[in-house]
């Protein structure tokens, strides 16, 4: 994908996804996912789960009847499951091809209690090159970019220390006073 292209398809897909300014990660996940929706006129079923300890970490799929399938693992945080989404997401936007799913598999990705191996046998059916999936990794880098900087530009309340943990008693070693206020 050109720069060109890809500065248009991040500047569209930030504009599209419209985030409000308290937007959580999972909440991005699942905006993103409904953006991707619209954009490619399928359904996309975004499912978080525990992927095994294999090595995999997110897997796309489309079933027969052309319902797009994304699987993130579980075993991450929620800003690890959104560079892992943007991955997968990018790979739509680029245009390559998943592994297809015929019925039975389709019904069984869908179903909840689909164990870590089979989804391991799913994940590895994909015939995607390494060139794909640098171009994956190229866009997904540019998207968490776009991303981090929007997330910088919102606004923030200034965390105040509260309660007898860690942090409370660093920001007390600091010289903090619930009279004074911060150090300033």
């Amino acid at each position: 994908m050109k720069a060109k292209d890809l500065r248009e398809l991040r500047d569209g897909l930030i504009r599209e996804l419209d985030l409000d300014k308290s937007a959580t990660t999972e909440a991005v996940c699942v905006r993103l996912c409904e953006v991707m929706a619209l954009r490619l006129r399928r359904e996309i079923i975004l499912r978080f789960d525990d992927l095994g300890a294999g090595g995999t970490s997110g897997l796309w799929a489309v079933t027969d009847d052309d319902v797009h399938v994304i699987i993130v693992t579980t075993a991450r945080s929620w800003v690890h499951r959104l560079l892992i989404l943007l991955h997968e997401i990018a790979h739509m936007l680029c245009g390559h091809q998943p592994p297809r799913l015929d019925a039975e598999e389709g019904r069984r990705l869908l179903y909840p209690d689909l164990s870590p191996s089979m989804l391991q046998i799913l994940a590895s059916r994909t015939d995607l090159s390494r060139k794909e999936e640098r171009e994956a990794d190229r866009v997904a880098g540019v998207l968490t970019r776009a991303l981090i900087e929007w997330a910088g530009r919102r606004q923030h309340a200034p965390s105040l220390p509260d309660g007898d943990d860690l942090v409370t008693r660093a920001w007390y070693s600091f010289g903090y006073s619930p009279e004074r206020g911060p150090r300033g």
